[in-house]
């Protein structure tokens, strides 16, 4: 964790205190760690994030007054360069959009490791986006890992780019059809090319892949 200035100041965003509580303890003996502050609703993020000079955010999704989703994009809104690493039980492909679309640099999931953890603020922190290695789509079940291709090992269109930016983003074919002037069928087509192109099973894994190879 060298890109970037060192200590770096956190705040973690959890309505419950056993996670706020751990997350502070895992995090307190580390070097690159400065400052942790806690706070436990959406509407207490966004504040202290005014009021101190928080570097990164380590965001619930569900909390109570204002979600994570609504606190991320205020929190982007007012200060861009604050990164924040969105973490759930709840990580289907839809909510993994939502979060990136809202700003999020990062998702995990909350049983995710230590090593993990840290390896997601590093990569943030050096302006790279960062997806849970062992994200679960369905609660219980996780999809299986794979490993970025090579650039060359594989032809994507520009359109085809086009289109894998604005599913990473959360958007619907009938949104993506109005933005790019076709037809929704003819986005599905190509949704359904991309998916047989680059071998993946669903778009969860597609929005992993552009995660990866920084195609948004």
């Amino acid at each position: 964790m060298n890109e970037y200035h060192l200590p770096v100041d956190i705040l973690i965003a959890d309505d419950h205190r056993i996670m706020t509580d751990g997350l502070a303890l895992i995090l307190k003996d580390e070097k690159s760690i400065g400052q942790i502050f806690i706070a436990h609703d959406g509407n207490a993020a966004c504040a202290k994030a005014r009021e101190e000079n928080i570097d990164l955010v380590i965001m619930d999704i569900n909390m109570p007054v204002l979600n994570g989703i609504e606190a991320t994009k205020i929190i982007k809104q007012e200060k861009p360069f604050v990164k924040i690493i969105m973490v759930s039980m709840i990580a289907d492909a839809g909510v993994v959009s939502k979060a990136i679309k809202a700003g999020a640099d990062a998702f995990i999931i909350k049983n995710t490791g230590r090593d993990e953890l840290i390896k997601a603020i590093a990569k943030v922190m050096a302006d790279e986006k960062y997806i849970s290695e062992e994200l679960s789509f369905d609660l219980f079940h996780t999809i299986n890992r794979r490993q970025p291709r090579e650039n060359n090992s594989i032809h994507l269109t520009t359109r085809e780019k086009e289109i894998i930016r604005h599913i990473a983003e959360g958007m619907t074919n009938q949104e993506i059809a109005d933005k790019l002037f076709i037809s929704p069928r003819t986005v599905d087509t190509h949704r359904k090319n991309i998916l047989n192109k680059l071998e993946l099973r669903n778009t969860a894994a597609l929005v992993r892949y552009a995660a990866d190879n920084k195609l948004f």
